[in-house]
């Protein structure tokens, strides 16, 4: 199970009956990401709730709604100016507004839909960098794991979901969310 099959450019990966079987169907990962979303997760600074969308869309992009997550320390907002920096010398940066650390950059995500990629049905709190696709622990560590071929002459892991290289240093990202705030 799991076998990835070559044929000079298109990779195809062999899924058994009894891996299919411990991978979620589509239902159980939109019960998933309904219960991301059922929590309401709250941008810190706008204070508003924030969606993870199902694929992403040019509409969802500048929406208030859409969630980001700071990659150096994985908290979960929605977009906003407050704490970029222009002027540092090593590029833009991000200053979250919860813990204060800087990160290099922010990643949109967004819902990885395809069932056979999934290893598991566990809680959907990872995702790949830099594509921003949500997927649970061992399904973010099975793929960073695996090189595909990359070109003629070298092999790199990449997203199952958009087939994105995957960054070498931090292959993905622990999402923490500000979510059931109405909740007692």
């Amino acid at each position: 199970d799991g076998t990835l099959i070559d044929l000079c450019g298109a990779t195809l990966l062999w899924r058994t009956a009894e891996g299919l079987t411990k991978s979620p169907c589509r239902s159980e990962l939109e019960s998933r990401l309904n219960e991301i979303n059922a929590g309401k997760p709250q941008c810190p600074v706008n204070l508003n709730t924030l969606i993870i969308p199902r694929k992403k869309s040019a509409k969802s992009y500048g929406s208030s709604r859409q969630p980001y997550v700071y990659l150096n320390c994985g908290h979960v907002q929605g977009k906003h100016a407050w704490g970029k920096n222009d002027k540092s010398e090593s590029g833009i940066l991000y200053k979250c507004p919860i813990c204060l650390v800087d990160s290099s950059k922010i990643i949109q995500l967004v819902m990885g839909m395809e069932s056979a990629f999934h290893l598991d049905s566990d809680t959907l709190d990872y995702a790949f960098n830099p594509c921003g696709h949500v997927a649970s622990l061992s399904t973010v560590r099975y793929w960073s794991r695996i090189p595909l071929p990359h070109g003629t002459s070298s092999f790199h892991p990449v997203c199952p979901f958009c087939t994105s290289l995957l960054s070498m240093d931090k292959p993905y990202v622990r999402l923490i969310f500000q979510d059931h705030c109405s909740d007692s």
